[in-house]
């Protein structure tokens, strides 16, 4: 019974770290994000720059090996956070009339 108790309490624990680390990426999505967007709306970021963030996000966001390296089992969170990133800047990119 002991065996039992102490396995259990180890998956208890594995969820719990696994669940923290979720809560914490998806923290620093929020905080990217909106670092980005306070970027775009006071206008720090020229046209240029734009369409090659736009590029860069473009590709970044259809790597999925590069997201499971670096999120393990919870690659889906980083690829959400890529792709509302692209979103971001293509949204821009649009409001301005751009092509990239």
């Amino acid at each position: 019974m002991n065996n039992v108790t102490s396995i259990v309490v180890l998956v208890a624990f594995i969820l719990g770290i696994m669940l923290l680390f979720n809560l914490y990426t998806r923290m620093l999505s929020k905080i990217q994000q909106n670092s980005i967007r306070r970027r775009l709306e006071k206008g720090k970021v020229n046209d240029q720059q734009l369409i090659k963030l736009c590029s860069a996000a473009d590709k970044g966001r259809n790597r999925k090996m590069m997201a499971i390296f670096m999120y393990g089992i919870f690659f889906k969170s980083f690829l959400n956070m890529q792709e509302d990133v692209y979103q971001l800047y293509k949204a821009e990119i649009d409001k301005r009339g751009l092509t990239y």
